[in-house]
């Protein structure tokens, strides 16, 4: 997944298969997240910029920050989904040491951060996602971003996001927010958090 990516965007598949995640994500869910509403993103983003051949060189962060509506809009449902599909797994990974250390000098200890976490995105009214990542302090922080908007990228690296919009659980837990939250705590990918790190730094 490369985030400078540029016109025409690609339509990314998954890295596991869709009853991978059960049963913490049903593949249910998962078709309708990643087959449609994901890709629906992609279409609309490639047809928008197809139109507009001075954008065809500017690179899909960029777009998330341009001041038309329906591109910003567009090009941050394509970012933040690819971040959010590429951030979980099926396989049991932890924190690294160095990624542990980060942590309990950032927020006290992995509990803490994941409580912060889950607050913050039981706190969103409507749609948006919630965020662990780096400052420009090089401390790790939690912050949430509302509709398809993405960090301000020159304060915060991402190092990864949690879907909060109602298709990303409502199929499974239907208002029980909490439960989606505490659920994706299992499938996070640290591996790919750690990759996500040293990149930032």
């Amino acid at each position: 997944m490369n985030y400078d990516n540029f016109y025409p965007f690609e339509y990314e598949p998954l890295s596991y298969n869709l009853e991978e995640l059960n049963p913490y994500i049903s593949e249910y869910t998962l078709y309708f997240h990643h087959d449609k509403h994901y890709k629906n993103y992609v279409d609309k983003l490639n047809a928008l910029i197809e139109r507009r051949p001075m954008l065809h060189n500017v690179s899909l962060e960029a777009l998330t920050k341009m001041s038309d509506d329906d591109i910003r809009t567009n090009a941050g449902g394509v970012y933040n989904h690819e971040l959010y599909f590429a951030s979980l797994t099926p396989d049991d990974t932890e924190p690294s040491e160095k990624m542990t250390k980060l942590i309990n000098d950032s927020f006290g200890s992995e509990k803490e951060m994941w409580n912060e976490i889950i607050e913050s995105g039981l706190g969103i009214v409507g749609s948006g996602y919630v965020w662990l990542v780096l400052d420009n302090d090089g401390k790790l922080d939690v912050i949430v971003t509302h509709n398809q908007d993405t960090p301000d990228f020159d304060k915060y690296a991402p190092i990864f996001n949690i879907d909060v919009w109602e298709h990303s659980y409502y199929l499974d837990r239907q208002n029980r927010r909490v439960d989606y939250l505490t659920a994706v705590k299992s499938v996070i990918d640290w591996e790919r958090a750690e990759k996500m790190l040293n990149s930032a730094e």
